[in-house]
Protein backbone atom coordinates (compact mmCIF):
# COMPACT_ATOMS: atom_id res chain seq x y z
CA UNK A 1 0.00 0.00 0.00
CA UNK A 2 1.44 3.38 -0.97
CA UNK A 3 0.78 6.63 0.88
CA UNK A 4 2.47 9.98 1.50
CA UNK A 5 2.22 13.46 0.05
CA UNK A 6 5.82 14.29 -0.94
CA UNK A 7 6.87 10.87 -2.05
CA UNK A 8 5.41 7.40 -2.17
CA UNK A 9 5.99 5.39 0.96
CA UNK A 10 5.17 1.76 1.62
CA UNK A 11 2.92 1.04 4.57
CA UNK A 12 1.62 -2.07 6.30
CA UNK A 13 -1.65 -3.30 4.83
CA UNK A 14 -2.83 -4.58 8.23
CA UNK A 15 -2.21 -1.54 10.46
CA UNK A 16 -1.23 1.26 8.04
CA UNK A 17 2.10 1.99 9.77
CA UNK A 18 4.97 3.12 7.51
CA UNK A 19 7.37 0.24 6.82
CA UNK A 20 10.49 2.24 7.67
CA UNK A 21 9.14 2.59 11.23
CA UNK A 22 8.12 -1.07 11.43
CA UNK A 23 11.69 -2.17 10.72
CA UNK A 24 12.69 -0.65 14.07
CA UNK A 25 10.28 -2.87 16.01
CA UNK A 26 11.98 -5.65 17.97
CA UNK A 27 11.54 -9.06 16.45
CA UNK A 28 11.20 -12.28 18.36
CA UNK A 29 14.22 -14.55 18.04
CA UNK A 30 13.51 -17.52 15.78
CA UNK A 31 13.06 -20.79 17.65
CA UNK A 32 15.57 -23.45 16.82
CA UNK A 33 14.18 -26.88 16.21
CA UNK A 34 16.25 -29.77 17.57
CA UNK A 35 17.82 -31.86 14.86
CA UNK A 36 16.72 -35.48 14.68
CA UNK A 37 19.36 -38.10 15.38
CA UNK A 38 20.59 -39.61 12.16
CA UNK A 39 22.17 -42.98 11.72
CA UNK A 40 24.83 -43.86 9.16
CA UNK A 41 23.95 -42.94 5.61
CA UNK A 42 23.21 -46.15 3.69
CA UNK A 43 24.22 -44.55 0.38
CA UNK A 44 27.71 -43.55 1.45
CA UNK A 45 29.14 -46.90 2.42
CA UNK A 46 32.15 -47.38 4.63
CA UNK A 47 35.08 -45.03 4.71
CA UNK A 48 38.06 -46.12 2.66
CA UNK A 49 41.14 -47.06 4.64
CA UNK A 50 44.01 -44.62 4.28
CA UNK A 51 46.72 -45.79 1.92
CA UNK A 52 49.95 -46.65 3.68
CA UNK A 53 52.96 -45.29 1.89
CA UNK A 54 56.12 -47.29 1.75
CA UNK A 55 59.13 -45.62 3.26
CA UNK A 56 61.61 -44.63 0.63
CA UNK A 57 64.98 -46.15 1.29
CA UNK A 58 67.54 -43.38 1.41
CA UNK A 59 70.79 -43.77 -0.44
CA UNK A 60 74.07 -43.41 1.41
CA UNK A 61 75.95 -40.23 0.71
CA UNK A 62 79.46 -40.30 -0.68
CA UNK A 63 80.85 -39.21 2.70
CA UNK A 64 79.05 -42.08 4.46
CA UNK A 65 80.46 -44.61 1.97
CA UNK A 66 84.02 -43.26 2.41
CA UNK A 67 83.67 -43.26 6.20
CA UNK A 68 82.38 -46.85 6.18
CA UNK A 69 85.31 -48.00 4.01
CA UNK A 70 87.78 -46.21 6.29
CA UNK A 71 86.22 -47.88 9.33
CA UNK A 72 86.52 -51.29 7.65
CA UNK A 73 90.20 -50.64 6.95
CA UNK A 74 90.78 -49.62 10.59
CA UNK A 75 89.00 -52.78 11.80
CA UNK A 76 91.13 -54.94 9.46
CA UNK A 77 94.33 -53.40 10.85
CA UNK A 78 93.37 -54.22 14.46
CA UNK A 79 92.34 -57.79 13.55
Amino acid sequence: MLRGQDRHELSCSACGAPLHEMKMLPQAAPRKMPRPERGPDPYRGKKAKPVKRKKVKRRKSLFAKVLEEAWDVVEDIFD
